[in-house]
């Protein structure tokens, strides 16, 4: 809600009760017990210099321009290098994680129509959980580009966020995961991991 309104009101000749001012006074101190925020602060009640650096949001980054291959023989999710944080939060907050990145193919194989093809997709975790998950890209695009984002709720401690790489072969119709082996490589480049830590 925007407003806290009294909940009593005193008019000239009534029999003071001390439970009348109470009320409105407990009526605050629940606003502070569950935390302010924008929904019951008028515009500028605040003057920047009164909120100290990180109160509400911080954004943490882990650019990258190193390549980095996946290893072909592996059938797993595999950390992409130098794209991860780990934050120590002071307390519960949303994170949200946005990653973004480019990549070539070399010596790529595909076959008939591009039935099937070499692919390759990524996701965020934290702590070991998907945040975001991407689709298969297929080597049939030889350079291209993705940006992932995802939100969770966290508590306070230290958490790990980190972007990782599936590579396989894939179905081009549907870009399914398939058993075949790969043929080719890819190699990652430029991208860069986002989070910003989101409090009351």
């Amino acid at each position: 809600m925007s407003l806290r309104y009294r909940q009593e009101f005193s008019e000239a000749g009534d029999v003071l009760d001390p439970q009348v001012p109470n009320a409105n006074q407990n009526e605050l101190i629940s606003e502070f017990n569950g935390n302010l925020d924008r929904d019951n602060l008028p515009n500028a009640v605040f003057a920047e210099t009164q909120i100290v650096n990180n109160a509400f949001t911080r954004i943490s980054s882990a650019p990258a321009t190193t390549s980095f291959s996946p290893n072909a023989a592996l059938r797993t999710w595999q950390p992409i290098d130098n794209n991860v944080l780990t934050l120590t939060l002071p307390q519960d907050c949303v994170l949200i994680c946005e990653w973004g990145g480019t990549w070539t193919w070399s010596g790529t194989y595909t076959t008939g129509d591009y039935v099937d093809e070499d692919g390759v997709a990524y996701r965020i975790t934290v702590d070991g959980i998907d945040v975001c998950v991407s689709q298969y890209f297929g080597a049939s695009v030889p350079q291209n580009s993705t940006h992932i984002l995802g939100a969770t709720p966290v508590s306070a401690g230290t958490h790990t966020v980190q972007v990782e790489a599936f590579f396989a072969r894939v179905k081009h119709q549907n870009l399914q995961f398939s058993e075949d082996n790969v043929e080719g490589t890819v190699v990652v480049g430029t991208r860069e991991l986002l989070v910003e830590e989101r409090r009351r």
